[in-house]
């Protein structure tokens, strides 16, 4: 996948595309940084998609998109406590709907990518850590809550930390 962003007056946009190879598609999703994005997508082979990716990437050059400016993002943590050192079935449970949920809502609004859950020592035991970095650190926040309040699992269980 590729992203790149375009800071406006007010906001950032952003625009990225991928190829989706169990549909065979080259997928572009672009909006403004924090609200829903617009999607399109067109058949492809896999060699059509590494074309249209190389003029899609010159486009949005040509628009002035570029990579997020590493001074601009700030790196988020979304933690869930353990009671041991590995999750038992509940919590890994609880812990892949919260990753689901949050991904989801992080990467319709072109909030960042959530990686994929890890088991970290903490000041206080062990927990399974998600990271992202964003460029709009109170959106991100936002929408995590959000993602979470609309689980099954409850929000006292996560936290959201910086770096």
């Amino acid at each position: 996948m590729l992203t790149l962003y375009r800071r406006e007056e007010q906001a950032w946009t952003y625009r990225e595309a991928w190829f989706d190879e169990t549909a065979q598609e080259f997928v572009i999703h672009h909006g403004t940084l924090g609200a829903n994005g617009k999607i399109t997508a067109e058949k492809a082979d896999s060699e059509e998609a590494d074309q249209l990716l190389e003029s899609f990437q010159a486009q949005c050059r040509e628009d002035g998109f570029d990579e997020a400016p590493a001074e601009s993002l700030t790196e988020l943590r979304l933690i869930y406590p353990l009671k041991a050192g590995q999750p038992s079935s509940s919590e890994a449970r609880n812990v892949q709907t919260v990753h689901r949920e949050v991904l989801a809502v992080l990467a319709w609004r072109g909030l960042g990518a959530l990686g994929d859950p890890e088991v970290e020592a903490q000041e206080s035991g062990h927990a399974s850590v998600m990271r992202f970095s964003t460029l709009h650190q109170g959106k991100a926040r936002d929408a995590v809550k959000s993602a979470v309040r609309g689980s099954d699992v409850p929000a006292s269980k996560v936290d959201l930390k910086l770096g």
